[in-house]
């Protein structure tokens, strides 16, 4: 028998049961032996009393002989001329029962017993047996019943096991597999809606720049234009292209970046020369609008990154903030480490940002209602943030309308 099974409490409780009625039976069939026991003595003592009784009146001298041979064991050859004896008057082994009163009230009392016990005890085992397996099917339709929700859409039905052993087991795997199938059929939803918004997006913002091509292209097919008039219509169709171009790639990497689809290829590398490789690329644009950079950097810090895909996401916040500082303003750039965190925190001093735009600012295509560029698409900080959540990392923003605004990245170590 493997072991194993009796992890089961119900095997366990089976087992007990079952040998505690075993172990009633044994005790019930030995009392009632001994009872037929004593009563078989009883009819021997009568049977053979009245023998002796009826010797001793025609020999008196015959008693102190008989009592000894009914208390004590004959020898072979007594039994033998005994039943030799008895043989001469038809008593011999093959008689019915009936013949012998004693002996045949004795067996029909066995006989019954025998069957009461075995009708008890059956009838026992049998109700044990229906409750048993009731206990058991019971919790399979559960089981079955939980399967068929599930099947139908519902999954907030769980199965609660807190016995130990394979039905416990059972139970925790189906909850699990109802958890995983929940949570993939959740994430089809979700990439479903999401790739209806993407389609959603990208209409929106091409439907713009493409109808400008569109009309342009016709007054220059369809008009006689000088020119300086195809060359002005080519240039703005040129900036229309361009537009659309950057702007099918950022929503196409948004679009990779949210269905994680692309490979953030992580090394442990400077975070000081990546911010400062961001800077570089933002020289001339700051330069232009007179805005300062100051990178505050008291040590070399190595951080575990994808340099390139975190450079894009430094290089979309500093370049924001230069775009909504004023001329003179400054921003400051700080890193620090400790040993729960690396932190990241980008600081303007421009024109802030309100309470009602803060909660919104990451979010796709939105446009502050104070924007002072018309050009602006919204989609910077939040590639920003998609990279930096890549990189098991949050970002936040305090703003206080002009004053300034700070970013504050953290990655959490692990």
């Amino acid at each position: 028998m493997d072991k194993k099974y009796f992890v089961n409490s119900e095997i366990k409780i089976s087992t007990l049961t079952l040998l505690f009625i075993m172990s009633l039976f044994l005790i019930i069939t030995a009392i009632s032996l001994k009872s037929h026991h004593d009563n078989l003595k009883n009819d021997y003592i009568k049977s053979l009393g009245a023998i002796a009784q009826r010797v001793a009146q025609k020999d008196p001298k015959m008693e102190k002989e008989i009592i000894p041979l009914i208390t004590k064991e004959v020898s072979k050859e007594e039994a033998t001329q005994g039943k030799s004896l008895l043989k001469e008057y038809g008593l011999t082994e093959d008689l019915e029962d009936q013949l012998f009163p004693y002996v045949s009230t004795t067996i029909i009392k066995n006989n019954r017993s025998i069957i009461l016990i075995f009708i008890i005890m059956t009838a026992v085992l049998f109700v044990l047996n229906y409750f048993q397996y009731g206990f058991f099917y019971k919790r399979i339709r559960q089981l079955t019943l939980a399967a068929k929700n599930v099947v139908e859409g519902d999954y907030d039905i769980a199965i609660n096991e807190n016995l130990e052993g394979d039905f416990s087991k059972l139970a925790m795997s189906f909850n699990s597999m109802r958890g995983i199938i929940k949570s993939n059929l959740s994430e089809l939803q979700e990439e479903k809606n999401f790739l209806v918004d993407l389609l959603s997006d990208i209409s929106h913002q091409l439907k713009t720049p493409l109808s400008s091509v569109i009309l342009y292209n016709d007054i220059m097919v369809t008009k006689e234009l000088t020119r300086v008039q195809n060359e002005l219509f080519l240039l703005n169709n040129q900036d229309q292209l361009e537009k659309m171009n950057w702007l099918i790639k950022n929503l196409l990497k948004i679009a990779k970046l949210d269905a994680k689809a692309i490979g953030i290829v992580k090394e442990e590398q400077s975070l000081n020369g990546t911010m400062h490789d961001s800077i570089d690329a933002l020289e001339s644009m700051a330069i232009e609008c007179q805005v300062k950079i100051i990178f505050n950097e008291k040590e070399e810090i190595e951080f575990n990154h994808d340099v390139l895909w975190l450079q894009e996401a430094f290089i979309n916040i500093i370049k924001n903030c230069i775009e909504h500082t004023a001329s003179g303003g400054s921003i400051k750039l700080v890193l620090m480490e400790n040993p729960l965190y690396t932190r990241v925190t980008i600081e303007d001093t421009g024109e802030g940002i309100t309470e009602l735009d803060l909660p919104n600012i990451f979010k796709r295509f939105y446009k502050a209602k104070t924007a002072r560029r018309s050009d602006s698409i919204g989609i910077g900080l939040s590639i920003s943030k998609s990279i930096i959540e890549a990189h098991n990392g949050i970002i936040e923003v305090r703003s206080k309308v002009n004053i300034g605004t700070e970013f504050i990245i953290t990655f959490i170590k692990f």
